[in-house]
């Protein structure tokens, strides 16, 4: 068991009731990353459904309320069962605190005719990126949950210098390799800085609102080996009325597409102009 695996590992207490420990490993400075606190929802979600002939195929999660490190319970419910698809919701909770919610599909997958518009971008391989685009603690930026990954930037500026576009990613990994499935793919979806990061724009933090995560691949992901990477890519286009939207991509190294992420989260200008420093 990888510390990934610990850190999001629940405990069935009753029917659709599970207790689970958030740990301070995955802290940024302002508490425990939106990603990892995701996982921990998913993990009971997959557990309680029990079904492992479905595969995750769409999760919407809403943040209502910051996590601390400590005990944590989740409460489960299977929502319908159809001979296909099954419906699945739970919710995470600190004492009286509701810390977020979510609803997710699961199913097998369906032969069909397939296309795939989207392209993966061309950038430098992993072993080819020069160690200062490396993510490391001395990166301007640096939140400590980054530590339990591998992750080298191959799209956008290097942390602190900005662009006229709001478009960041590379290539990532757990440290503690363990294969991609959807439990590690939710946390790599929230585990870059945000875009709006790389884009000359006023000082701000973004805190998440609501994340999507649908995934195009079964669990685990057949298309990669436990020690590669898996590109990954996120993009603002929009904000507006004091909100954001960011687009994010997984991408396999053999240019299939994994996931695909939406964020909605919150503009609030950073007077103290710590950028980077924060994050969903």
């Amino acid at each position: 068991m990888t510390q990934f695996d610990a850190d999001i590992a629940v405990t069935k207490e009753a029917p659709g009731v599970y207790s689970s420990l958030i740990s301070d490993n995955w802290n940024l400075q302002i508490g425990p990353n939106g990603g990892y606190i995701a996982a921990i929802l998913l993990n009971g979600m997959q557990t309680e459904l029990g079904d492992s002939s479905r595969d995750i195929r769409g999760i919407t999660f809403h943040f209502l309320s910051a996590a601390t490190p400590g005990p944590a319970s989740l409460e489960i419910g299977i929502e319908k069962i159809g001979r296909t698809f099954a419906t699945v919701s739970g919710k995470l909770l600190q004492g009286n605190r509701t810390i977020a919610m979510a609803l997710a599909t699961f199913a097998p997958a369906r032969p069909n005719a397939e296309f795939c518009d989207f392209t993966m971008p061309e950038v430098a391989s992993p072993q080819d990126i020069a160690m200062d685009r490396w993510m490391s603690p001395a990166m301007y930026g640096h939140s400590p949950f980054r530590d339990h990954y591998d992750q080298k930037l191959a799209i956008g500026p290097t942390p602190p210098l900005r662009t006229h576009l709001a478009r960041v990613g590379g290539w990532t990994r757990l440290k503690a390799l363990r294969p991609f499935d959807a439990l590690s793919l939710t946390a790599i979806s929230d585990s870059w800085y945000p875009s709006i990061f790389a884009r000359d724009f006023l000082p701000m933090s973004a805190p998440t609102i609501d994340h999507t995560v649908h995934f195009f691949c079964d669990s685990p992901c057949n298309e990669t080996d436990i020690d590669s990477y898996v590109l990954v890519e996120f993009e603002t286009s929009l904000v507006q009325s004091g909100f954001l939207q960011e687009d994010g991509k997984i991408w396999a190294p053999n240019g299939t597409l994994l996931a695909q992420s939406r964020q909605l989260a919150l503009v609030v200008p950073d007077s103290k102009n710590v950028g980077l420093r924060t994050s969903s």
